[in-house]
């Protein structure tokens, strides 16, 4: 059998990082940077999920607050509660569901994780980073050209932060790839973003950029890049054909590996 059919429980990350709806986005900014993770469950009062909170909710208040105070900083995030913030659906499976269903989810509601919920209770927690393991335990041969978003968001290594968060927020995508002369140097995402908003948002991006990705030949096979990804804790792959930047393999092309049939290609939606 495969091991896409086999249950979530087998390759779910535990326990969930949680905060209250009375914390602050400060505070929860700070949770998801020390545990590298994007996302926070919110609990209520009782234990039980409320909804979650992510970077791209910090970010997008954060960016409101630039324009409501006229601020030249990149992003400012307001002195709010999360339970103002957090975004009102917990998507969850069970843990007798299988990785096929919790990368259906994935896929059909655009989100990168499904909390694992037994009797009421979030118990575990899949991410796309689960589900690469699992491609990668597949061995599935796919080559990555197959799975790739196209085109590929870019900014210049000299554009202004504010230049590149606009586009993460008005693009509703999750990260871009910093060009300098053309080739990549870099990536920006939520992330570096939230990190750089004490910054003058005329700060050059690529003084706050990433350099955790990886550049991969499109034909790579698709288990061979979750290898990869995994042992080195990248967060991007590009791929590459002849030294030219061909697409990006988001967290969610490697969910679509679980589909069925996975179709081949997509238009850029998130990088």
């Amino acid at each position: 059998m495969s091991v896409f059919e086999g249950p979530v429980s087998a390759y779910m990350s535990a326990p969930v990082s949680s905060v209250s709806a009375d914390d602050t986005a400060e505070e929860a900014n700070k949770i998801m940077s020390e545990q590298r993770i994007s996302c926070l469950a919110v609990l209520g009062r009782d234990g039980k999920p409320a909804g979650v909170v992510s970077r791209s909710d910090l970010l997008r208040i954060a960016r409101v607050m630039v324009f409501a105070t006229g601020s030249a900083l990149a992003l400012q995030l307001p002195a709010m509660c999360v339970g103002d913030l957090m975004t009102p659906h917990f998507f969850a499976v069970s843990p007798e569901q299988s990785l096929r269903a919790a990368a259906e989810e994935m896929v059909e509601k655009r989100i990168h994780r499904v909390f694992v919920v037994d009797k009421g209770h979030p118990v575990g927690v899949v991410s796309t980073k689960d589900l690469m393991r699992a491609v990668m335990d597949e061995k599935v041969q796919t080559p990555i050209s197959e799975l790739m978003t196209v085109p590929v968001m870019t900014v210049d290594a000299r554009d202004p932060l504010s230049e590149a968060v606009t586009m993460l927020s008005r693009a509703r995508i999750s990260g871009v790839v910093v060009l300098e002369n053309g080739v990549p140097v870099g990536i920006f995402t939520h992330e570096e973003a939230l990190a750089a908003r004490d910054r003058p948002g005329q700060t050059p991006v690529d003084e706050s950029m990433s350099q955790a990705m990886l550049c991969l030949p499109v034909s790579t096979p698709v288990f061979r890049a979750a290898g990869f990804t995994i042992s080195t804790r990248a967060r991007r792959v590009l791929a590459i054909d002849h030294h030219h930047l061909k697409g990006v393999l988001t967290g969610l092309d490697f969910a679509r590996c679980l589909l069925p049939t996975p179709p081949s290609g997509r238009a850029a939606q998130s990088a």
